[in-house]
């Protein structure tokens, strides 16, 4: 479960401002710790669908992506990196009596939150996805079936958003250049 927990905070880190070819990787770090952590029939619906989900996703984004990206010039790349840092360190001080894995299921969706914050428009994208993610796995680690529905509904939303808006942001960049 922590090993879990720690694979998807560091590769969440690593990939702060990158595309989205990380997305099935960290689908299956999220199906782990829901199935690993959570109760129930919540928790095994909620690790059949992020790989589902993310590999759905990373299909429909992997077009969009260009390269590898570079983080951003000067000292503005590291400021997701910082802000997820210090933002789980005011969380785990604050949030000490939640108990440790809702802690730390409440930290992914704040580090993908922060992802999504700075960057060019699919590494935000994919931030977004990142904390849909992390609501995911709250779901199954509180058993919440409200949490759940707004996670797939929000998944649902960001299919739109990948079908409707990724296109023409691309189209605008293809225009600028």
């Amino acid at each position: 479960m922590m090993t879990g927990f720690a694979c998807a905070l560091v590769l969440l880190l690593l990939t702060l401002g990158r595309d989205g070819r990380w997305l099935p990787l960290y689908g299956l770090f999220c199906a782990a710790i829901a199935a690993t952590s959570g109760t129930g029939a919540l928790a095994v619906l909620c690790a059949l669908l992020l790989p589902v989900f993310n590999l759905l996703l990373w299909g429909i984004v992997r077009h969009f992506a260009v390269g590898q990206g570079t983080m951003f010039a000067g000292g503005r790349g590291m400021m997701p990196v910082v802000m997820t840092l210090l933002l789980q360190f005011v969380l785990a001080f604050f949030g000490a009596g939640l108990g440790l894995v809702p802690t730390f299921g409440i930290g992914l969706v704040l580090a993908g939150l922060c992802s999504a914050a700075c960057g060019v428009a699919l590494a935000q994208f994919c931030g977004l996805i990142m904390a849909v993610d992390g609501l995911m796995v709250m779901a199954s680690l509180l058993p919440s079936w409200g949490l759940f529905v707004t996670a797939v509904a929000l998944w649902a939303v960001m299919v739109f958003l990948a079908l409707v808006l990724l296109p023409r942001l691309a189209w605008l960049r293809v225009e600028e250049d």
